[in-house]
């Protein structure tokens, strides 16, 4: 082998080894930045559906307060009214309180309180507190109040 041959080798070998020190480089900046911005998206959605509960949870104490102040409707059949409209957005374990005005043109009040746990943001949250609830847990709750006719 002669002096130039072994020059373009060593040429051809060190541009080869630059490439995949590049593509190595890209990986580890991948590696780093993936768990990031995924953890970043799933928040986005968490944060998304949380929002999205609440404001069913608005809707509901609403009508609920609404069907509550109609004559011939009663404290039970508007707890019914509620939780339906509830079960319609996909949502269990509400709590509704609703308070009866003594006279009527006294203010009736329904109020709805739902537990909300985070489901993929809740376990890391728990995970780094190191606690079985805590910051993963939220209660998401709304308040009504209607004259009563």
């Amino acid at each position: 082998m002669t002096v130039n041959g072994i020059r373009r080798m060593r040429s051809w070998l060190l541009r080869r080894s630059r490439e995949y020190e590049s593509s190595g480089q890209a990986l580890a900046e991948v590696a780093i930045a993936l768990p990031i911005l995924l953890l970043m998206l799933v928040g986005i959605w968490e944060f998304a559906r949380a929002y999205q509960i609440q404001q069913v949870v608005v809707n509901a104490a609403r009508e609920g307060a609404r069907s509550a102040v109609l004559q011939n409707v009663d404290s039970d059949s508007a707890t019914v009214i509620t939780n339906g409209y509830l079960a319609g957005g996909g949502i269990g374990g509400a709590t509704v309180t609703i308070t009866d005005p003594d006279n009527t043109g006294d203010p009736t009040t329904v109020q709805v309180s739902v537990p909300y746990r985070f489901a993929l943001i809740g376990p890391l949250i728990r995970l780094a507190t190191g606690g079985s609830g805590g910051p993963g847990d939220i209660t998401l709750q709304s308040q009504a109040t209607m004259r009563h006719e």
